[in-house]
C-alpha cells in the first residue's frame, strides 16, 4: 500500500520537474522575476529549449523543445523530405563544444506552407528517441491567448549558420507590434503573420542581422538565416516564458514570425495522427493555474485516484 502511494507521488512529482517554461539553473523566481542576463550572449540554462538544427554536422536552423519527442520549428528550413544527416542538437549554447544529438524519426512541414509568402511557416520534427530532460533542457511553453498585449519581456534569439558566426547562441530584447506598424517596414506582408521590433538594437548583436534585408529569407543553401527559432515572451507573475512566435524572415530591425497560438490545434492533431500526441500545456489567463487539458491536469486527477485508493485501504484496515 505504501509503495503505490510513494508511486503515485513520484509519477507526480516527475511531471512537475518537467513543466513547460521554467529555468530552475538560470533564475530563481522570487529574486531575479523574469529579468535576462546582460550582453548578447546567452548562458547555459538561460533559454534551455534552444536547440540546433545541423545537417552533416553544420548549423542550418534553430528550434524548440516542446516536449521530449517533438521539435518546433519553420518550414521554409527543409526541402519536403528529412534529409538523412539531419541532426539536433540539444543542452547547449555553444556549437564549438560537443553537445547531445538527438536523431529525427520524421518531418512535418505544415500542408499548405508557401515558401514565397511564408504563410504557414510551421514545421515539427519527431525525434527517434524521446529526450531526457535536465536544467538544459527543458521544454518551452505554448502561449494561451493571441492578444499581443498580453505578453511581456519578449526575447528572440539564435546562432548564425556561417563560419565567421560566433558559436554561441545570441538574443535580443524585441517587443510585438502591431500589423500596421509592420507593414510600414515590411509591405509585403501577407495575413497571419505576425511582427516584432529590436527594443534596444546594436551593432554588434548579430541576431537581428540575420536575415536578408528584403523580407525574405534566402535559400537554404548557403543561407545566413537562423530562422526557426523562438520569440519567447514571460507573462505578468508567473514563473514560466511562452513561445508567441516561431522566427520566419524580415530585416535588421523588424521580424516576422508565425505565430503559435494559431497554430496549437494543428500541432496537437499532427502529433496525435503520428501516435506521439502534444497537449498544450499553460496557464489560465483568470486564475493562472494550468489549463484543464494539460498534462499536468492530468496528473493532479491521477494523484487524487491515488489519494483515495489510499483512504480506502486505510479505513478497511480500521477495527
Amino acid at each position: 500500500m505504501l509503495l503505490l502511494t510513494l508511486s503515485c507521488l513520484a509519477s507526480l512529482t516527475s511531471s512537475v520537474q518537467a513543466g513547460c517554461g521554467l529555468r530552475p539553473s538560470y533564475e530563481s523566481f522570487q529574486s531575479t522575476g523574469k529579468r535576462i542576463g546582460t550582453g548578447t550572449d546567452v548562458t547555459p540554462g538561460e533559454f534551455p529549449w534552444h536547440v540546433s538544427i545541423q545537417t552533416r554536422g553544420k548549423h542550418i536552423c534553430g528550434g524548440t523543445i516542446i516536449s521530449a519527442l517533438w521539435i518546433l520549428t519553420a518550414a521554409h528550413c527543409f526541402a519536403d523530405e528529412l534529409p538523412p544527416d539531419l541532426t539536433v542538437a540539444v543542452g547547449g549554447v555553444n556549437l564549438s563544444l560537443p553537445l547531445e544529438e538527438c536523431n529525427p524519426d520524421s518531418l512535418i512541414l505544415h500542408e499548405e506552407f508557401n515558401r514565397t509568402s511564408l504563410q504557414n511557416d510551421i514545421a515539427l520534427i519527431l525525434l527517434s528517441s524521446p529526450i531526457e530532460f535536465s536544467t538544459e533542457k527543458i521544454p518551452v511553453c505554448l502561449p494561451f491567448v493571441c492578444d499581443r498585449d498580453t505578453w511581456q519581456h519578449c526575447w528572440a534569439s539564435g546562432w548564425e549558420s556561417t563560419s565567421a558566426a560566433p558559436p554561441v547562441l545570441q538574443k535580443t530584447r524585441v517587443k510585438l507590434i502591431s500589423r500596421e506598424k509592420c507593414l510600414e517596414h515590411i509591405p509585403h506582408l501577407v495575413g497571419g503573420i505576425m511582427c516584432a521590433e529590436t527594443e534596444q538594437p546594436r551593432e554588434s548583436n548579430r541576431v537581428w542581422m540575420l536575415i536578408d534585408p528584403s523580407g525574405m529569407p534566402p535559400p537554404r543553401s548557403g543561407s545566413k538565416v537562423d530562422s526557426g527559432g523562438p520569440l519567447v515572451c514571460s507573462y505578468w507573475d508567473t514563473m514560466k516564458w511562452f513561445q508567441v512566435g516561431i522566427v520566419s524572415g524580415g530585416n535588421p530591425k523588424h521580424r516576422i514570425l508565425t505565430p503559435v497560438f494559431s497554430y496549437q490545434e494543428w500541432i496537437e492533431k499532427e502529433t496525435a495522427i503520428r501516435g506521439k500526441p502534444f497537449f498544450t500545456e499553460g496557464v489560465d489567463s483568470g486564475t493562472h493555474v494550468r489549463v484543464a487539458r494539460s498534462r499536468a491536469g492530468t496528473q493532479v486527477v491521477f494523484l487524487g485516484y491515488c489519494l483515495l485508493l489510499f483512504i480506502f485501504l486505510i479505513a478497511i484496515k480500521l477495527p
